[in-house]
């Protein structure tokens, strides 16, 4: 895990299988990173991209309440309360509220309920996959 300079781009792919996709960066409060994503994963029979699906109100259970099954978010530890939203593109400063977090580091995810990752699928390249995403430390 590692602290990232002010500008350096990052990119990755993000299986929707793993409860928390590790990012290696290390973050620290008030730091602004900037996300991009773009690419298809797979909730069960669904194909979607970063920004997911909503079915009202089924979407209230995710991991992330109110955020669409499937969009790609992110939490700063492998704790849900640090989770937020990012879907296809974002701009995030990181909370004060990490501060004395013992794991600080950046981590991603597909947004689905708890018991529901076991038929989540990563995509080939001919199926408009995998789910990648760029991120850029701004500040």
């Amino acid at each position: 895990m590692t602290q990232v300079a002010v500008g350096t781009n990052l990119s990755l792919s993000v299986d929707p299988r793993p409860f928390f996709v590790a990012t290696g960066i290390e973050v620290d409060p008030n730091q602004i990173y900037s996300f991009s994503a773009q690419g298809k994963w797979k909730d069960w029979f669904r194909v979607v991209g970063p920004e997911g699906w909503k079915l009202w109100p089924l979407h209230l259970r995710n991991r992330v309440p109110r955020a669409a099954f499937f969009c790609l978010c992110g939490c700063v530890g492998d704790d849900d309360r640090n989770a937020f939203a990012i879907g296809a593109c974002r701009e995030w400063r990181v909370p004060e509220t990490i501060a004395g977090l013992p794991d600080k580091q950046l981590y991603l995810f597909a947004n689905d309920w708890r018991g529901r990752y076991g038929n989540n699928h990563a995509l080939p390249p001919e199926q408009g996959g995998p789910l990648n995403v760029s991120i850029i430390r701004l500040a």
